[in-house]
């Protein structure tokens, strides 16, 4: 069976925190209730002691906590830490049930929850041991209560008028049962949940693996593509520029669409391999280096210029030759060259593209800006999902992957950044990167020195 993981110890902890908290407040109430109004007679000092013992060790641990927030715990130092609040928390509520009324007092059962916690926290050997100790522990108090060694509290006025003695014994039986079949079955279903987890767990590998090696062949038939469609391009070009002999006006307007083709099929086949290198090669993409914002962004206006002009679109940026990001560089160039893409592609003759970049507090912000044909409000949660091209996009501009996007999303999120989309319909769209900004201070605090990658 698995135990417990505990890498979730904080939030298990904070947790139990928040219950016991919860807890001490309904005994509190329920004890004053009880003493001022119902006038049973409890041991009032010993319940109030215990419910002050109980949010005390509440609040240690909540300092306890605080600590090791702070700190590196070993495994069992981890195992010792839940496994002293879990003894505590048994002590304290049969302090609690014992005197008041003990086997008539419905919140023993409460046992039975902290039976299951058990069973989640530790291995089933442990679980084994914990319900042991309970039920020994339970027996015995009865047993001891039977031979009038152990004094008996009752909850109601009329002492044992509900013949509590004369019931001990179904009574523990019935609450020992209970606890020992509920551990079972919690037991049992945990094996099971376990079991179907480990079948998941098969199941997911298998499906990575298939999608690795879909990934792989993708960039492989990509890779062989994009080096004929190239040489085609370049032909194209020879002849469009007269150096095998002059060609008639229909034969350069032919050549003029096939090169265009040629170039969207280029685009759509490096879409295809920068998706399938993302989810193929991640541990390439994870080499970062100290990038100025400024050079990554003239290199991409750069590469989009030429189409660009044709269509008259002015491509401008504000961004300070001193802000740079701990990144890597094919990312920031995916992320760039998409969006500039984007812009110009589905902007207006004659529109505008603008990047700015800016330091806000520990991020930078990247903000991309074109006066193109927007989105829909209804398609705007669906432009990062693989393949999706928006309604509008698709009816001017047929040739596309649908990729573009999710590729920036990807690339982002690798970054450990966050991208957010602002679109009016036939107004533009402006997308917001925030990234993580690298602060000066760090570069000294590690002790290392990082180049500029210029």
């Amino acid at each position: 069976m698995k135990t417990f993981e505990f890498s979730n110890l904080h939030m298990v902890i904070e947790w139990f925190i928040k219950l016991r908290w919860i807890a001490c407040a309904g005994v509190f109430l329920t004890l004053l209730v009880f003493s001022t109004l119902i006038g049973i007679n409890l041991p009032y000092k010993v319940l109030f002691s215990a419910n002050f013992i109980l949010a005390c060790a509440n609040f240690s641990y909540y300092l306890y906590l605080m600590k090791i927030k702070r700190k590196v715990l070993t495994d069992r130092e981890k195992k010792s830490f839940l496994h002293i609040q879990i003894i505590s928390d048994y002590i304290i509520l049969l302090t609690l049930v014992y005197f008041t009324g003990y086997l008539e007092n419905p919140l023993i059962f409460y046992l039975i929850f902290h039976i299951m916690l058990t069973s989640f926290l530790f291995s089933e050997k442990k679980l084994i041991i914990y319900t042991a100790l309970t039920v020994f522990i339970i027996i015995g108090i009865a047993l001891l209560q039977l031979k009038k060694i152990l004094p008996y509290y009752p909850l109601s006025p009329q002492g044992d008028s509900c013949g509590y003695f004369d019931r001990i014994l179904i009574r523990t039986g019935g609450i020992t049962s209970v606890l020992i079949i509920s551990a079972y079955l919690i037991s049992s279903i945990k094996d099971r949940i376990d079991y179907k987890g480990k079948l998941c767990e098969v199941e997911l590998n298998r499906y990575k693996s298939l999608d690795k090696v879909k990934s792989n062949f993708i960039l492989q038939v990509t890779h062989e593509l994009r080096g004929p469609l190239a040489a085609v391009m370049g032909y194209h070009e020879i002849l469009l520029k007269g150096l095998t002999g002059e060609i008639s006006p229909k034969s350069k307007d032919i050549l003029i669409k096939a090169n265009r083709r040629t170039d969207n099929l280029l685009t759509m086949i490096g879409e295809m391999i920068d998706f399938a290198y993302m989810k193929s090669e991640k541990e390439i993409l994870c080499e970062e280096k100290r990038l100025s914002m400024h050079d990554l962004i003239s290199e991409n206006i750069s590469l989009i210029r030429d189409p660009a002009q044709k269509k008259g679109i002015d491509i401008t940026f504000n961004c300070s030759k001193n802000i740079t990001v701990h990144a890597n560089r094919d990312l920031m160039n995916m992320i760039l060259g998409n969006l500039l893409t984007n812009s110009v592609k589905y902007s207006k003759r004659g529109g505008s593209v603008s990047l700015a970049c800016s330091v806000k507090k520990d991020e930078i912000l990247l903000i991309v800006s074109d006066e193109g044909i927007g989105i829909k409000d209804d398609e705007l949660e669906k432009i990062f999902e693989e393949f999706y091209r928006t309604r509008t996009a698709r009816s001017l501009e047929k040739d596309g992957t649908g990729l573009g996007l999710a590729i920036v999303q990807r690339a982002v999120n690798s970054l450990h950044g966050r991208i957010q989309v602002f679109s009016q319909l036939n107004k533009g769209t402006e997308f917001h990167i925030y990234l993580p900004l690298m602060e000066k201070h760090k570069e000294a605090a590690d002790g290392r020195k990082i180049d500029i990658d210029n």
